[in-house]
């Protein structure tokens, strides 16, 4: 029965180089994260804007979800426990990227009569359906092929989206230059980095093996770090202009 609920362990317990580079990578994420979750409430506190608070509403979870998920895998590392709806909170935090970059994107190109702003509320509430179904599948079955290719698929399309929303954003003529064109180049690679560390989940359902997989996640998760680390640069050097 075990089997058929689950798609190989969240790390590789017989490969301690393998998994002392996750402790490296998952530490880093928190130290990051938990910097980026600061620098975006401190903009919110120093922003006169209204209109700015939910943006950095938005950044601030972001960094406290990539934090959570790092924070469970530590605790499947240094523990016995086997966690696998922290999968879940990364998620969330690719769809909350995708979401800003819809509404940086919106902030310079108002949503249209013709029903555009209807369909991108009724595909939001449908994105906050996938990840609460991976977070509770996950959390009381644990890694099924299905709740694998839901939450791959589901990472896969709010990269897309929020990618197609920043480029469209950054392209605008009047937002060069601005701190909207400085925030959607240096979330993007955030972004992108992020969501393929589950999309690359994908991979086990064809039958990859689970560790080459998790050699390929810890480089994301390494990389969805150090993104952080210069679109923290960024947020810092807003404040300072604010």
């Amino acid at each position: 029965m075990q089997s058929s609920v689950s798609v190989g362990l969240p790390f590789a317990p017989n490969n301690p180089n393998l998994t002392f580079i996750f402790f490296i990578a998952l530490t880093l994420l928190i130290v990051l994260g938990l910097r980026f979750t600061f620098y975006a409430y401190l903009n919110r506190r120093a922003s006169d804007l209204v209109a700015e608070h939910r943006l950095w509403d938005y950044l601030a979870v972001v960094g406290l979800l990539a934090v959570g998920f790092a924070v469970l895998g530590l605790v499947e590392i240094l523990t016995t426990f086997v966690l696998p709806f922290k999968s879940a909170l990364l998620l969330a935090t690719v769809f909350l990227l995708a979401v800003t970059m819809r509404v940086l994107y919106r902030s310079v190109v108002p949503a249209t009569s013709d029903g555009s702003g209807r369909t991108e509320r009724v595909l939001s509430r449908a994105a906050v359906v996938a990840v609460v179904v991976v977070f509770l599948g996950m959390a009381s079955v644990g890694r099924h092929p299905l709740l694998v290719a839901v939450m791959g698929g589901s990472a896969l399309t709010f990269a897309v989206a929020g990618f197609s929303f920043g480029r469209r954003g950054a392209a605008e003529t009047r937002v060069q230059g601005t701190v909207i064109d400085t925030l959607l180049r240096h979330l993007l690679p955030v972004l992108l980095f992020a969501a393929m560390v589950p999309a690359v989940d994908l991979a086990v359902l064809v039958g990859l093996d689970r560790v080459v997989v998790l050699h390929t996640q810890v480089v994301f998760v390494i990389m969805t770090a150090t993104t952080l680390m210069t679109a923290t640069i960024k947020l810092r050097q807003n404040l300072a202009s604010l």
